[in-house]
């Protein structure tokens, strides 16, 4: 199955408007109409976090999250028999 170059950058161009559409169109109505995602977007706001900061650059309040986490179950008392 062979396409012309033009078939080959009308369908890369139709895909790019589909993603766009999705991304600045849907995906903003669907937070908008959804009383969840409008708080968690709210909340971010709040702390100055964005979503894709949080696994891919150093945010503290990811770190200390995690930190805590971490120390919850390291440091969670285990009883007396825990100590033989």
């Amino acid at each position: 199955m062979r396409r012309t170059l033009a078939g080959r950058v009308a369908s890369l161009f139709l895909c790019i408007a589909v993603l766009w559409a999705l991304f600045f169109g849907a995906g903003p109505l669907l937070v908008a109409s959804l009383p969840a995602l409008r708080h968690y977007g709210e909340v971010q706001d709040i702390y100055g976090i964005r979503s894709g900061q949080l696994y891919y650059t150093d945010v503290e309040t990811s770190q200390m999250a995690e930190m805590n986490s971490r120390h919850t179950w390291r440091f969670t008392p285990r009883g007396p028999d825990a100590a033989h």
